[in-house]
């Protein structure tokens, strides 16, 4: 059984869209036997790595920060282990990887530049199964199965590094007893079919890296992620998926036992997401979003009692608002498109207090806000087009504009992206960035699809 037309390339609309499977990362030459799929998207066109041997990419010129990347629908902040040496990414729990470089679709935003959407596998519901992975820099083991037989499955995944408990077990005096230097992330989620028209999905991620000598140095970092899903059948044309989702991505820095620095964000967000089949020619996909995010632009604390020191950066709130419309629609047996509008709506919120400054960066002035108080606010809309014309039965052209919005930003000291940026919302100073994309595509299959050009 084929999920997809056999020239599912020549009739889609999509185009800059590629699906990675993940029996074919699994095949993929890898480093050190850790399969990654973000140094695979990093062979497809159009994607470059950020630097030499990071799990960091840039899309056809975007930053690295201009990426959005979601697992299960959950935003990853930092997609990174080992300061950027491998992905956060276990592929043995993943499911598929659809990659975004053009054409994005209207239920898509927040980024300029690409999506990768990640989604984790729904576990085996018939039979219980597992299977483990040894690396020479990590071990991994993963099990799944029903809970009620055709009704509730599992699958849980975890993995760990071990080069601390290496240094540990060689005759080094160099090497001091309290060294830490790893890292673990574990997957987990449930499948419910609760009847025929609904069903339940809950899944999470939590990962962290550990470098340092305890009590003396170190620093830490890690995501944790959840979404809880609601599947629901209206009818055979009407489908929703009503989903609650919290991201949080937190960095942290110690000195001693009485200084640390920490920086991160905090996202909990609501989606609501209706598919519509009016009839066979068309797909219509409508949908809301409603989110709150808490910056934490960073804090350097030292000392142990009421006179510490500190430097406290002040926090800064922001709500997001998007409402979307799509159509894919087939015109002909030679002519199709996909049209749709995304309205994005951005807005920092109080408490905070905004400062005015002069010329010589001087400040000014002052206004302070209360908590859920409108400091800034952005609307943007956002069209989104493509197009497929077939010239013949192995022949296509191609056609998408899109325009995308993005109101996160990062302050980051390198182009490949680290653990210590700092995520910021748009404000009154920093202004929304506004990416308009045109692609034009031509594509033909040879020896009855067996091989696809573009």
């Amino acid at each position: 059984v084929s999920a997809e037309r056999r020239d599912q390339a020549l009739t889609s609309t999509r185009m800059s869209v590629a699906k990675l499977d993940i029996r074919d990362i699994a095949i993929m030459p890898v480093l050190f036997g850790e399969a990654d799929i973000l140094k695979t998207i990093q062979l497809l066109p159009g994607i470059s790595s950020a630097s030499e041997g990071s799990t960091g990419f840039n899309v056809r010129g975007g930053a690295n920060d201009e990426n959005l990347i979601l697992l299960d629908e959950a935003t990853i902040y930092s997609p990174s282990h080992l300061l950027g040496f491998i992905s956060i990414f276990n592929s043995d729990v993943l499911n598929d990887v659809t990659v975004y470089k053009g054409g994005i679709p209207a239920y898509y935003g927040g980024r300029t530049s690409s999506v990768i959407d990640v989604q984790m596998n729904n576990g085996n519901s018939k039979t219980f199964s597992g299977k483990a992975g040894i690396g020479l820099i990590s071990s991994r083991l993963t099990l799944e199965g029903p809970i009620i037989q055709d009704k509730i499955s599992f699958i849980l995944s975890g993995r760990r590094s071990y080069a601390d408990l290496i240094l540990k077990a060689l005759p080094l005096d160099l090497i001091p007893d309290n060294t830490q230097l790893y890292f673990y992330d574990f997957n987990a989620k449930i499948n419910y079919r609760i009847n025929d028209n609904n069903r339940l999905f809950l899944s999470g991620y939590f990962g962290d890296d550990v470098f340092g000598f305890k009590d003396v140095l170190g620093t830490s970092w890690g995501n944790k992620t959840g979404t809880l899903r609601w599947n629901h059948l209206f009818s055979d044309r009407l489908f929703s998926n009503l989903s609650l989702i919290h991201s949080n991505y937190q960095y942290g820095f110690r000195l001693g036992e009485d200084a640390y620095m920490t920086s991160g964000i905090v996202n909990i967000s609501a989606k609501e997401d209706l598919t519509f089949f009016p009839n066979p020619e068309n797909t219509m996909r409508m949908g809301m979003l409603a989110g709150y995010y808490r910056f934490n632009p960073g804090r350097l604390i030292t000392g142990a009692d009421s006179s510490d020191f500190r430097i406290v950066l002040e926090e800064k709130y922001a709500a997001e608002t998007a409402l979307y419309i799509s159509n894919e629609q087939r015109l002909s047996p030679l002519f199709a498109m996909e049209y749709g509008l995304r309205l994005s709506a951005f807005a920092q919120i109080g408490p905070g207090t905004v400062y005015q400054y002069d010329d010589d960066k001087n400040v000014t002035d002052s206004s302070t806000y209360n908590a859920g108080e409108i400091i800034k606010h952005y609307i943007n809309p956002e069209p989104r087009l493509s197009m497929n014309y077939r010239f013949s039965e192995n022949t296509s052209l191609k056609a998408s504009y899109n325009r995308m919005v993005q109101n996160l930003h990062i302050l980051s000291n390198s182009t490949s992206g680290q653990v210590t940026d700092v995520w910021l919302p748009s404000t009154d100073k920093i202004k929304p960035l506004i990416v308009n994309q045109v692609a034009l595509g031509y594509f033909r299959n040879y020896d009855d699809n067996k091989i696809e050009t573009s």
